[in-house]
Parts: structure tokens; C-alpha cells; sequence
């Protein structure tokens, strides 16, 4: 079983204010419309919020049967903990796709994409990264293997540090998406096609 790990513990600053509650297009909150993206491809799906979060995770889990909500208790101090928290949680998954609670514009498409890559990859434990136009994106897909190494992180850092480290088990995957490079972090960005 593949699920989706996003993370959503995060302060936002450069965007001023809650940016996960802020309206898109649609009429859809930027976090709500990332995790109804996601529950189209994914099985589950495990929400990373930070404490406090309570009355946000309450609405998001009405919305979202396949939805889980977590509070990592050093949200506050970087993604790394905040991913280090989840993948402690998700022992069970085949596979976990790393995605960021700010990316509502990934097409479901592509997350199919990113999953059938997965199965049909003859490596052990493959990590399936995305890219559009050569540049890395969103989500990237980490065999159970890496949990561990996950699991470890701490601070501002990210997964990408395993890519480095395992090159050999490294597929990068094309995809005509723009939307796994789009993340929103002013609010200009909401208005994105």
C-alpha cells in the first residue's frame, strides 16, 4: 500500500497569515483542496499539522474519510521534524509519498504516474522523483526502506538528502505537470491555473 505523507506543520511566513485556510479559486482552502487532490490516488493519507491544529484537523477529517491527522510536537522547529514525526507512523505503508501541504495544483494524473513507476521498477527499493522541465518537484516516493533514514531527520531537513545518498535507487520520472513545482508561498501564488 502506497499513502501519502504530507506535511502541513509549518509557520508560512512569507505568506503573512495562515496560508493553509487561505481560499483558492475554487472556493476550496488550500490545504483542503491539496488533500482532496490526494484522496483521488492515495489510500491514505497522513496529514502532519502542528499542535493547536485541532480545530483545522477536526474540519479536514469531515471532509476526508481516508485522512489521518497528526500533531508533530516540534513542528515549530523545521520540516524535518515534522516528516520524522510521520514516517515514525507509517511502518505498515509499502511506500510513502512525501508531498507538501502548499501544492494543490499536482494533477491526480500525476500521481498516479508516480505510483505505477513505483510498482513497475525492477530496483529493491526504489525512490521515485518527479520532474518537469528537468526540475525536481513534488511528491517524491520513498520505498519502506528509507523510513528509518526519514525517521532521523530533524530541523529544515528534507528528504532530498536521501536522493544524494542513494543515487543507485534514484528513478526520475518526467511528468508534464507544472502544478509538481507549484507550491504557494505568497498570496499571489493562489491565483495559479
Amino acid at each position: 500500500m502506497i499513502g501519502a505523507l504530507v506535511l502541513a506543520g509549518g509557520a508560512g511566513r512569507r505568506f503573512g497569515a495562515d496560508k493553509r485556510i487561505a481560499a483558492l479559486p475554487s472556493g476550496k482552502s488550500l490545504l483542503e483542496a491539496t488533500v482532496s487532490s490526494l484522496s483521488a490516488s492515495f489510500e491514505e493519507i497522513l496529514l502532519v499539522l502542528r499542535p493547536g491544529d485541532e480545530v483545522l484537523a477536526s474540519a479536514l477529517s469531515q471532509a476526508c474519510t481516508k485522512l489521518t491527522c497528526v500533531f508533530a510536537p516540534k513542528a515549530t522547529l523545521g520540516m524535518g521534524h515534522s516528516l520524522a514525526h510521520g514516517a515514525s507512523l507509517i511502518s505498515d505503508w509499502e511506500g510513502a509519498a512525501i508531498c507538501l501541504g502548499d501544492m494543490p495544483f499536482i494533477q491526480p494524473r500525476s500521481f498516479q504516474q508516480i505510483q505505477l513507476a513505483f510498482f513497475e521498477s525492477e530496483l529493491e527499493a526504489p525512490i521515485i522523483s518527479p520532474s518537469y522541465e528537468r526540475r525536481p518537484g513534488h511528491p517524491v516516493l520513498f520505498h519502506h526502506r528509507y523510513f528509518a533514514a526519514l525517521g532521523a531527520l530533524k530541523g529544515d531537513q528534507g528528504a532530498r538528502r536521501l536522493l544524494l545518498e542513494h543515487p543507485e535507487s534514484v528513478i526520475d520520472l518526467a511528468l508534464s505537470d507544472a502544478g509538481i513545482l507549484q507550491d504557494v508561498d505568497r498570496p499571489s501564488d493562489i491565483n495559479r491555473p
